[in-house]
């Protein structure tokens, strides 16, 4: 019996052993469940977001109906149909009078700009074909943006401001880029303004009237533009806009857009309806404009204020003051499409280019022929030049200023950065300087003043960014 009991002991302690350990082991394997649990909690959740990838990227490349929706997005209209009213109607507008109308709404509404300066940024508009962008540079709170929102506003054009920013790196900070989180495009107003202006107005595909701007004129100004680089935001548009000059008619350069990886780029049309105009201040915060830049613009310098205008009021601008619409079939009769002028009108003035591109050459320098083309078709679009074409006197006057703005707008800005010492003082900008002071025969021009500022301000190189020679306009104007 005793040894039954033994046994039954040491049965009884083995089996209580074996529970232990089956214990220990189920604790185990409860844990060892509880992190599978969680695991598999994870993959449903890794397994749900890879499907919602699965889900975008698949949309992704359902191309047609999603380019077309990124189309639509572009295309929808900046201007809305009840702020266009009714589109623009030809209507055989003069220009002089034209002009002479948006410096007096302009005076009233309590702004004046010098008559010198508003002739230059019209006839630099008419003359895109040469150089498509017009720049307005001078010191803060001389009127560089307000002047293209008056002529815009009192002259019947569509306007778009843009502020430029200074992280714009691409075209895309312009224009607007592909959004891969929501999988849209989002475009810039400016894109949208600029699609709209290449549109007529008609009935879209709901029967609604798509307030399409293509006979009207408009202007796109590029605020404080040299805060950023121009050449990595605005580079491919110039190079766009300069093809136009090769081309006839309606046919025009296409900016590709980039609308998402792997779908066709939305061709936008560079028409010549859209005018582009900028504003350029001179401080320690801005980009200086490059070569490439400069040769495609034309630098309109605002003088220094020497009496500064108080502001009684401020007047809205709204419809009641608004200008007629500008048709573009008036706008391209303004414009002469190439020089009437003779050998004998304007061989002096070619002359007088021909001898500072001799004097530049001491320094490396040169003017090209584009500078000068585009020189000659400025003047022949002057419209003081224009409406005194069966006067003799008048005309020869009026090509003289027209001249004198080119000296200002084309050439100066060639002579940046020419050292104001030694041989390129004295074999190239004391050339040039009697030349301007000399003037086409004996007629001189009113520069000398800006000329020598010019050798002062830039500490040792030649930098121009005066206008002192308006102020005689200004005078003339007030006696």
């Amino acid at each position: 019996r005793n040894e039954q009991l033994q046994q039954k002991i040491s049965s009884d302690a083995a089996l209580v052993a074996q529970q232990g350990e089956l214990q220990l082991r189920n604790s185990q394997l409860v844990a060892e469940n509880k992190t599978l649990t969680q695991r598999a909690e994870l993959f449903e959740r890794a397994s749900e977001q890879a499907h919602a990838e699965l889900n975008r990227l698949r949309a992704a490349y359902e191309r047609p109906a999603e380019v077309e929706a990124r189309y639509r997005e572009i295309e929808t209209p900046k201007v809305q149909a009840a702020e266009v009213g009714q589109p623009p109607v030809a209507s055989g507008t003069d220009e002089l009078q034209w002009l002479a109308d948006i410096a007096a709404k302009s005076d009233a509404y309590g702004l004046h700009f010098n008559p010198r300066i508003l002739k230059a940024f019209h006839t630099a508009l008419k003359t895109a074909e040469w150089s498509p962008l017009t720049v307005l540079a001078g010191v803060s709170g001389t009127g560089k943006s307000e002047l293209p929102r008056l002529y815009s506003h009192f002259g019947g054009l569509f306007f778009e401001p843009l502020a430029v920013q200074p992280n714009w790196d691409s075209q895309e900070s312009m224009l607007g880029f592909f959004n891969s989180i929501d999988n849209k495009f989002d475009a810039q107003p400016v894109l949208r303004f600029l699609a709209q202006s290449q549109k007529p107005w008609a009935p879209d595909a709901n029967g609604d009237m798509y307030p399409g701007l293509s006979d009207a004129v408009s202007l796109v100004l590029l605020d404080e533009m040299n805060l950023a680089h121009p050449e990595l935001y605005f580079a491919e548009f110039l190079s766009k806009l300069e093809l136009r000059r090769g081309l006839k008619g309606t046919d025009v350069p296409f900016l590709p857009v980039k609308i998402g990886a792997g779908m066709p780029e939305y061709q936008l049309p560079l028409g010549r309806n859209v005018l582009w105009t900028g504003t350029m201040n001179q401080d320690e915060t801005t980009k200086s404009l490059s070569d490439k830049v400069l040769d495609r613009s034309i630098i309109i310098h605002f003088p220094r204020p020497t009496e500064l205008k108080r502001r009684v009021k401020l007047a809205p601008l709204d419809t009641t003051n608004r200008g007629t619409l500008l048709h573009i079939r008036d706008w391209n009769s303004w414009k002469a499409q190439a020089s009437s002028f003779t050998d004998e009108q304007v061989r002096p003035f070619k002359g007088f280019i021909e001898e500072m591109n001799a004097s530049l050459s001491a320094v490396g320098r040169a003017i090209g022929h584009r500078v000068w083309q585009s020189v000659e078709y400025y003047m022949a679009n002057y419209p003081d030049v224009r409406a005194a074409e069966n006067d003799p006197s008048r005309l020869a006057k009026a090509m003289h200023v027209a001249f004198e703005d080119q000296l200002v707008q084309k050439v100066m800005p060639k002579l940046r950065g020419i050292d104001t010492r030694g041989r390129s003082k004295d074999e190239c900008l004391d050339k040039i300087r009697g030349q301007l002071v000399n003037g086409i025969g004996g007629n001189g021009f009113d520069l000398a003043e800006d000329f020598d500022l010019a050798m002062d301000l830039g500490y040792g190189q030649f930098m121009w960014q005066t206008a002192n020679y308006l102020k005689a306009d200004d005078a003339d104007e007030s006696a």
